[in-house]
């Protein structure tokens, strides 16, 4: 494996933009190389003719076939996004806040377990000590709506129907936006 010397003052910069206890350096360098090459992404794509659409979160559409393409939470980029794992960061936030995790299944009637479990869609958050069953785009987002509301957070979504006509709108870009602005 590649080995790399940075600055001092870098590395310090770098521990800024690390969540305690969950970050390597690695991590951290990723998520900022996800950034970048996110939001080159989200330039290119807004340069071309695509349609956008504001969608309300009170009235969502069907969201099958849609890929994230950027999300925040209280105006932190998420590295890598997409509905499943938008919604486990939200779930490792409430359990910061909350540190229940009956109140949590109250709250967003996610299936979850303690523990590990890794079948019937499962997959295990070492983090959080508990397994949670991936869900729809659709089951995920409400999911999602129901804890950033409950936890007062912010959450700043930009996401793309896939080009098929079985989505709700074919290649449109939309923006959603869940929370009240801190």
């Amino acid at each position: 494996m590649p080995e790399i010397s940075i600055q001092n003052e870098t590395f310090e910069r770098l521990q800024r933009h690390a969540r305690p206890l969950l970050d390597t350096s690695d991590s951290v360098v990723n998520r900022a190389l996800d950034a970048l090459e996110g939001s080159s992404r989200a330039t290119s794509e807004s340069d071309s003719n695509v349609r956008r659409r504001r969608v309300d979160a009170r009235n969502l559409p069907d969201l099958r076939h849609t890929k994230v393409l950027t999300a925040a939470i209280d105006g932190e980029e998420i590295a890598r996004p997409n509905w499943n794992r938008l919604l486990e960061h939200v779930i490792f936030r409430a359990k910061e806040q909350l540190s229940d995790l009956d109140e949590i299944q109250r709250i967003c009637q996610v299936n979850m377990v303690r523990g590990r479990k890794e079948d019937e869609g499962f997959r295990f958050i070492s983090d959080l000590g508990v397994s949670i069953q991936g869900l729809s785009a659709n089951g995920a987002c409400s999911a999602l709506m129901d804890l950033v509301s409950s936890l007062g957070l912010q959450l700043e979504l930009t996401f793309k129907w896939r080009s098929k006509k079985e989505a709700a709108f074919p290649g449109e870009l939309a923006h959603l936006s869940l929370g009240h602005p801190a």
